[in-house]
């Protein structure tokens, strides 16, 4: 039976969780994560069905300046059938549609696909886990937690350090973790770093120098987490890493962080944690 692919809907999130969860190998589910996703770009997210069972998804958030590709999966018995070809070909037509030059992380197992599909390597992400905490010490200035009104301010901080406007995702995440959204300012009063902390996840998270990035993350690392904290951080950026193996953190896993088509400038020095691997 034919293989059709098609948008990604609300009442296939469950489905989809199960997918993310086999292919990945997780327990943990992936539900609260996935409608964010939806959320932030409705259009942007599509499945492989047979016969009415989802066989694999994989989808972009759109930032204008460029996407960002993520969540490429298939159920382990369906892999290797071009499954995640199909995907691929049908999310990069609806971005060649739209102009968008595009980013992902790839693991092993994708990176010969996405070489195929014309996508060249430009750095790692990284993933360190803390899994030796320390303890902490007070900010050295002060760290505050952002509010509704400060999103405008919020945006314009992180626009030209991300290389593309993510109002959506920072609305979103401010929105569902009110809490752990810490940022801290300069002499002048300007925001100089930020971090989101998500129950554990620590990203968005940008700094213009190490220390802003330092002052936010031991406010962040104070605050009670159900989880083992855990950041996704650019290879490139050595004084970020230096700063997570200081708060316990070790290396884990990474993917080899690859672009399609002319991507203008970006940040990645700047950028010390990424919010996933699935929307950058």
């Amino acid at each position: 039976m034919e293989i059709s692919i098609r948008n990604l809907s609300a009442v296939d999130i469950e489905a989809a969780n199960k997918i993310v969860q086999a292919a990945f190998e997780m327990p943990e589910s992936r539900v609260a994560e996935l409608r964010r996703y939806l959320e932030i770009q409705p259009d942007g997210w599509f499945v492989a069905e047979q016969a009415g069972i989802l066989l694999g998804m994989v989808g972009a958030a759109d930032y204008g300046a460029f996407a960002y590709i993520g969540l490429m999966v298939v159920w382990p018995e369906f892999q290797g059938r071009g499954i995640g070809r199909l995907l691929m070909e049908r999310l990069l037509g609806w971005l060649d549609q739209r102009g968008r030059p595009s980013l992902l992380d790839a693991t092993e197992k994708g990176y010969p696909l996405y070489q195929k599909l014309g996508f060249i390597e430009t750095d790692l992400s990284c993933v360190y886990i803390q899994d030796q905490p320390v303890e902490l010490q007070p900010p050295a200035a002060p760290v505050f937690t952002l509010q509704p009104e400060d999103l405008d301010e919020l945006v314009a901080f992180d626009t030209p350090l991300f290389g593309a406007d993510r109002r959506r995702v920072l609305r979103v995440m401010r929105r569902d973790f009110p809490a752990g959204t810490l940022a801290t300012r300069d002499e002048m009063g300007r925001i100089s770093g930020y971090i989101i902390n998500r129950d554990g996840r620590l990203g968005p998270w940008m700094a213009l120098d190490p220390a802003s990035a330092e002052r936010v993350l031991q406010a962040a690392l104070a605050l009670n987490m159900p989880d083992t904290p855990i950041a996704t951080i650019p290879g490139v950026n050595r004084a970020g890493i230096q700063i997570l193996e200081r708060y316990g953190f070790t290396f884990k896993r990474s993917c080899r962080h690859m672009q399609r088509g002319l991507v203008g400038e970006r940040q990645r020095m700047h950028t010390y944690g990424l919010t996933s691997f699935a929307i950058g």
